[in-house]
């Protein structure tokens, strides 16, 4: 029987396809992130969030700890608490994989569980269970619906749960634009949504300050890139200011209450092999330029 941590049997579960093989019970991994939880053991059924089971991974590290957003849970028949959590594990790539495929966003499961001893995070110590309860379905169908906020001057936002932020497809000078920002307190919103309102309205004059200070910034090294990747007796294009400035295209702009903004911009010709991210204040203008791949 498949178990991730601990000794006692988990609730009776179906085998783990073959590719998705346990931990080493040794592992110092393992260990270091059971301290961190009682070692009581219980079952709970639980609603999964806007994500699945992700965690970053060090370079050349074969585990990773790995977490899965909870927005409800509850023991058994107890009463329901309606909350964020999560479910944390340690995972390989393949067993990360399986744990996507047994617990994906937006649904109810099953899990053996220990409770954090500092925190309110559970440990998985088996596999989840797809399940179905009633009282945890009306949850589960509330959180799906979608919110979405109208913005005079800029249209509709609508609430992108799996990063927390409102998006809405806008305009800049003619050209498709993806305008956001974060979800967080209604003052926060509202001064974020002035601030994107402010650029949009004098967009001829950001548009202008963004690809001028952008081009200062990286035309040199983009041409210097160009040369080091022409082949064998192939003449490098080296582009002009005015080139650069020309094959800068809008993808979209996000703003902050606090007046910070990010401009990104792509290659219109698809040759790029890096988007451009422009930071900056609307009272100082474009501040930094960063190239990402």
């Amino acid at each position: 029987m498949f178990k991730l941590f601990g000794k006692k049997s988990p609730v009776p579960q179906p085998d783990p396809a073959p590719e998705a093989a346990p931990l080493p019970s040794k592992h110092p991994e393992a260990a270091a992130l059971a301290a961190q939880f009682g070692s009581e053991e219980f079952d709970i059924l639980a609603v999964t969030g806007a994500n699945s089971f992700g965690g970053e991974k060090e370079p050349d590290a074969e585990y990773r700890t790995v977490t899965l957003p909870l927005t409800a849970w509850r023991e058994e028949d107890g009463p329901i608490h309606q909350e964020d959590t999560c479910l944390v594990a340690l995972a390989d790539d393949t067993l990360l994989d399986y744990l996507r495929r047994r617990a994906p966003r937006d649904s109810i499961i099953q899990a053996r569980v220990r409770q954090g001893l500092e925190d309110d995070r559970f440990l998985l110590v088996g596999l989840p269970t797809p399940m179905m309860d009633p009282e945890l379905k009306a949850i589960l169908d509330e959180q799906k619906k979608e919110v979405s906020q109208w913005v005079e001057g800029l249209g509709t936002f609508v609430l992108n749960r799996s990063v927390n932020w409102f998006q809405a497809d806008g305009e800049w000078l003619g050209q498709d634009i993806q305008l956001i920002y974060d979800n967080g307190p209604e003052e926060e919103q509202k001064a974020a949504q002035a601030a994107a309102l402010s650029m949009v309205s004098d967009a001829q004059k950001w548009d202008e300050r963004l690809r001028t200070f952008t081009a200062d910034s990286l035309l040199d090294q983009m041409n210097a890139w160009a040369r080091d990747e022409a082949q064998a007796g192939e003449e490098p294009e080296e582009l002009t200011r005015e080139d650069f400035m020309d094959r800068m295209e809008p993808e979209s702009l996000q703003v902050w209450g606090d007046g910070r903004f990010e401009f990104w911009f792509h290659d219109r010709d698809y040759q790029w092999e890096h988007s451009l991210r422009v930071v900056g204040t609307l009272s100082d203008g474009p501040s930094q330029v960063h190239m990402e791949g």
